[in-house]
């Protein structure tokens, strides 16, 4: 069976609004997830947390929307989170510096409870 790639919205926990990732986050995936952003974004939900629990593999456009929600939340005075990275998303963060400038957290839950000012 070949895994499905997705985002879909989750239900908010808190104040943080969360995206679920599934399977590759690829150049095809990556369009949907910078819609999703945007999107929370008009409707005011600025804090947002993207679950990557069920993400299998991740590529530079997918890290290219990533840059793009952190700038765009923080411009609407919010933030962006990540939970839950496998490895190779993890190897991938790290690489690029993105681990430095994005909270990581081990859950979504986590991500959520965090104090943040």
């Amino acid at each position: 069976m070949v895994p499905v790639s997705g985002v879909r919205r989750s239900e908010d926990c808190g104040v943080w609004a969360v995206v679920v990732l599934t399977g590759e986050v690829d150049l095809f995936l990556a369009p949907v997830l910078r819609d999703a952003v945007d999107t929370l974004i008009v409707e005011g939900r600025a804090r947002i947390v993207l679950d990557l629990e069920q993400v299998y593999f991740m590529d530079s456009s997918a890290l290219g929307v990533l840059v793009y929600g952190l700038r765009r939340t923080g411009a609407t005075g919010g933030t962006l989170r990540l939970a839950a990275p496998g490895e190779q998303v993890r190897r991938l963060l790290e690489l690029t510096g993105l681990d430095t400038a994005i909270e990581i957290f081990p859950y979504a839950t986590a991500a959520c409870e965090a104090p943040w000012p």
